[in-house]
């Protein structure tokens, strides 16, 4: 990965490992104040995410009330890139 994604309009700034975690930091706590309890967003990767993990080309994040979390989607097929879904924990269900 050669391109500065922290501050691109600064063509001499080389990103740092800790300029990473912080916009995910940040990220992240835009998209839990976003996103209420079991809520979340299919993604399907793109670019350079792709290079650093090559199996989640397609991902669920959501909130699971006290963080926001990652899951493989790849096996769902009948989603698409942005749909919202809800998360479903089994031991919920009443039947």
């Amino acid at each position: 990965m050669d391109k500065n994604y922290t501050k691109p309009y600064n063509k001499n700034y080389e990103d740092k490992p800790e300029d990473y975690l912080f916009l995910t930091m940040a990220f992240g706590r835009a998209l839990s104040a976003m996103l209420d309890e079991g809520h979340g967003i299919l993604i399907d990767m793109k670019g350079d995410a792709l290079k650093i993990h090559p199996e989640a080309k397609r991902v669920v994040v959501f909130n699971d009330g006290k963080m926001m979390r990652v899951i493989n989607a790849s096996e769902r097929t009948d989603l698409e890139d942005g749909d919202r879904i809800m998360m479903i924990n089994e031991k919920n269900i009443d039947n």
